[in-house]
C-alpha cells in the first residue's frame, strides 16, 4: 500500500486550522458579523470570563462583566467609549482570558437584536461601516451554526449529522471571503450564524464529531449540499448546477414524505404562464396541442426539463422565475388558473434535511444517514487528511 500525501490538502490544513501544535492551541476561524449591513456602533459586554481589550495592539484595560463598551464609527478610525474613558484607533480587540469567554453584542446603529457569541472580536473601519469579526474556536462555530440552520429540538443523531455537515461545508469554503482577510460570513451566502448555541445536546453533537468532515476517494473535501425536503427523490448535481460530483448521486427517499415540508401548492394565471414560456422561450402558445403540455404536466420521478424536444425549459429555471418550493412539480389547468402541485422544498441536492431527521427518529445512526444521502464519501478527521491512504 502506497501512503499518499496531498499537497494542496496539506497546505489547506496548515491554513484551516492555525497549525495544530502541541500546546493545544485551540482550531479557530474568522467569520465577518452582520456582513450585510452598515453598522456604524456597537455595543460590548462580557458574559462569561474577563476579557483584555487592545487598541491597535496596545493593551488598554480588562473588562468583566459589569463592563460595557461602545465602539462607534469616526472617519476612519473606530471610538472605543467606557463611561470613563475614550479612546481613537484604527482597530480594537476584546481578546479573551480563558476558552469559556464569551460576550454579548448589540447593534446600536442600526438597531438589532442582542447577539452571543464565544471567543474573541475584533472591530476595524472599513469604509462607512465597521467590519466586525468574531474569531472563534471551529466547533464553537459550528454548533451555533447547527442551531440557527435547523432550530435547537431535533433527534441527537441528526445534530451529528448537520456538525458534520456544517463543518464539512465550511472546510470546503474557506478561501470564499480570503481576500476579505476572513473566511467566512454570517449569512446564507455562507452559512447562516447569528451566535453561539445554548443547547448542551448540539454542543456535545459537536465534540462528539470534532473534526470529523466528508471527503471524496482523492481525499478532497466534497461539497457537502443541503436543502429542507425533497418530495421522495433527491437530484444528480449536474442537473442543477451543470457539474457531475461523484458524492452528489440522486437517491429515493420515503423518509422525509410526511414532513413539513412535503407537499405544497402555488396558483397563477393562466396567461401569465404562457407569456413567460412564449417570451423566454418562444413556445407557441397558439398551438392547441403543444399547449396543453404545459397546461397539463406530470412529473412521477424528477425530470430536468418541462419540455426536452424542441422546446428546452430548465425546470431550475421555472423554479426561480415562479418562485416555486422547488423543481419537482405537476401542473394543472384550472378555470383561468394554472395550478402547481409540488413536492419538496429546496434545490434537492445532498442531504435533505426533513428526511434526515425522520431516519434519526426512527433510530438510524449518523453515520448511515450521511452514507444514504451521499455517494462515495469517508468520513475522516480534517487535522489527519495528509495521512490519507490510497491503495
Amino acid at each position: 500500500m502506497k501512503r499518499f500525501f496531498s499537497i494542496s490538502v496539506f497546505l489547506l490544513i496548515i491554513c484551516l486550522v492555525n497549525a495544530q501544535t502541541n500546546n493545544g492551541k485551540q482550531q479557530t476561524i474568522l467569520i465577518r458579523l452582520f456582513n450585510s449591513y452598515n453598522v456604524t456602533s456597537v455595543n460590548f459586554l462580557p458574559v462569561s470570563g474577563d476579557y483584555s481589550i487592545y487598541a491597535d495592539s496596545v493593551r488598554l484595560f480588562e473588562a468583566d462583566k459589569i463592563s460595557f463598551i461602545t465602539v462607534s464609527l469616526s472617519g476612519d478610525s473606530v471610538l472605543v467609549q467606557t463611561p470613563a474613558y475614550q479612546k481613537k484607533s484604527r482597530s480594537v480587540r476584546f481578546v479573551p482570558q480563558s476558552s469559556l469567554s464569551s460576550f454579548k453584542l448589540k447593534s446600536i446603529q442600526p438597531d438589532y437584536k442582542v447577539r452571543t457569541y464565544d471567543d474573541e472580536l475584533q472591530i476595524s473601519a472599513q469604509s462607512k461601516t465597521l467590519r466586525i469579526i468574531n474569531k472563534a474556536d471551529i466547533e464553537k462555530y459550528v454548533a451555533g451554526v447547527v442551531q440557527w440552520e435547523v432550530g435547537l429540538n431535533n433527534p441527537q443523531e441528526f445534530n451529528k449529522v448537520k456538525t458534520i455537515v456544517c463543518r464539512t461545508y465550511a472546510l470546503g469554503n474557506w478561501r470564499r471571503h480570503e481576500d476579505e482577510g476572513f473566511q467566512l460570513c454570517d449569512e446564507v451566502h455562507c452559512q447562516v450564524f447569528k451566535g453561539k448555541t445554548f443547547s448542551q445536546n448540539i454542543q456535545n453533537a459537536a465534540f462528539e464529531t470534532a473534526e470529523y468532515i466528508l471527503v471524496d476517494d482523492s481525499a478532497r473535501i466534497i461539497t457537502a449540499a443541503f436543502f429542507s425536503n425533497c418530495g421522495g427523490q433527491t437530484m444528480n448535481s449536474e442537473d442543477v448546477w451543470s457539474k457531475s460530483v461523484s458524492s452528489l448521486r440522486s437517491v429515493n427517499d420515503t423518509f422525509c414524505l410526511h414532513k413539513t415540508n412535503a407537499v405544497w401548492e402555488k396558483k397563477i394565471p393562466k396567461d401569465l404562464w404562457l407569456d413567460y414560456i412564449q417570451t423566454k422561450y418562444g413556445f407557441p402558445v397558439r398551438d392547441s396541442v403543444l399547449v396543453k403540455r404545459v397546461l397539463s404536466y406530470n412529473q412521477p420521478r424528477r425530470q430536468v426539463y418541462l419540455m426536452n424536444d424542441n422546446y428546452f425549459i430548465p425546470l431550475k429555471f421555472v423554479r426561480e422565475d415562479m418562485k416555486l418550493k422547488s423543481t419537482f412539480f405537476t401542473i394543472k389547468e384550472e378555470g383561468d388558473n394554472v395550478v402547481f402541485c409540488g413536492k419538496g422544498f429546496g434545490h434537492g441536492v445532498g442531504l435533505c434535511q426533513e428526511g434526515a431527521m425522520r431516519m434519526a427518529e426512527k433510530g438510524y445512526s449518523y453515520t448511515k444517514i450521511i452514507n444514504y444521502y451521499y455517494a462515495n464519501i469517508h468520513l475522516i478527521r480534517f487535522s489527519q487528511l495528509d495521512f490519507f491512504k490510497i491503495d
